[in-house]
């Protein structure tokens, strides 16, 4: 039986929000100094979600379910459920700007086109993160949305059951569309290993599966991320699916060791190791391998962009 009644079935354990807010703060301050030393503005979703959890777990200290202020609630519950979007934005701009990396034809004719095609991706790599964060966005406001409800149910039951099952749509939404993602970043990985080995390009520093460092650690960084998203996003689903008298949601614990504790592994990744520079040294690696085996196999008219076609490519 849940220790109270109400949209929050518990008393907050202080102590333990407070470390989970602090790491968050952490990771979000390293974020924030990794953008203005290497001018990465297109990250800036990686560090604000980072200090709105934080923010979201410090909220939780002040919650009474006794005394329950709704307006705190709801602004915490919104900043821990819905403001994790902005990390799979960042997974979604990432991939797309590896497309771009480890294409050596990409950009080669300084083409700017949103639907110039890659032959690693279904979907052109300047639009591809674009579709993902716009599926997302959709998911969050269906999150905000019901996060308002919940938070304005107090109790009026019916109300509650309603905003649980907004809930519940928007996290499948965000599950659905982020396991698709997944999918894409797999095609790539298989596409990309298949034509090395076919034309047997052979790169500097060589790492995982015969690539290059940078590509192997990005790639790597992906799937670790997305494996800790998608058991987020099956507790969450399955949190929701229990409803609001459910199990998962009467218990602070499960929000802890499935909720938060993953999100900072899926995001904690990248403040080991920043893409961005990694995304250039890769398209460096590329082009110099392809160069190579342009020269050796009497390719010398392939067209390999330049340096400056590769930085207009938007790694930084």
């Amino acid at each position: 039986m849940p220790e109270h009644e109400g949209p929050i079935k518990y008393q907050p354990n202080v102590a333990v929000n407070i470390v989970f807010g602090l790491v968050y703060a952490i990771l979000g301050f390293i974020f924030s100094r990794n953008i203005y030393r290497h001018t990465n503005k297109w990250a800036i979703c990686l560090p604000v979600a980072a200090f709105a959890s934080s923010i979201g777990f410090f909220c939780r200290t002040a919650i009474d379910p006794v005394d329950l202020k709704v307006p705190l609630f709801v602004v915490q519950n919104i900043l821990i459920i819905a403001t994790p979007s902005a990390f799979l934005a960042f997974n979604y701009m990432l991939y797309g700007r590896l497309i771009t990396a480890i294409d050596p034809k990409f950009g080669a004719n300084d083409s700017q086109s949103r639907m110039e095609k890659s032959r690693y991706s279904l979907i052109p790599p300047r639009i591809v993160g674009r579709a993902f964060i716009w599926s997302d966005i959709s998911t969050f406001l269906i999150q905000v949305t019901a996060g308002s409800m919940l938070g304005n149910a107090g109790d009026n039951q019916s109300l509650s059951n309603i905003g649980d099952k907004l809930f519940l749509v928007g996290v499948c939404g965000q599950g659905a569309s982020y396991c698709l993602f997944t999918v894409f970043l797999s095609i790539t990985f298989v596409r990309l290993v298949v034509e090395r080995r076919k034309n047997r390009i052979d790169l500097p520093m060589k790492g995982w599966m015969g690539f290059d460092r940078s590509t192997s650690t990005i790639f790597g960084g992906l799937y670790f991320s997305s494996l800790f998203i998608i058991v987020r996003s099956v507790y969450r689903i399955v949190e929701f699916t229990q409803g609001y008298d459910g199990y998962l949601i009467s218990k602070e614990v499960f929000l802890f060791v499935l909720d938060a504790a993953p999100l900072i592994l899926a995001i904690g990744i990248w403040a080991i190791v920043w893409p961005p520079v990694l995304l250039e040294r890769i398209a460096t690696h590329v082009r110099e391998g392809l160069h190579a085996y342009s020269m050796e196999d009497g390719n010398a008219g392939l067209q390999i962009p330049s340096n400056e076609s590769t930085h207009r490519l938007g790694f930084v």
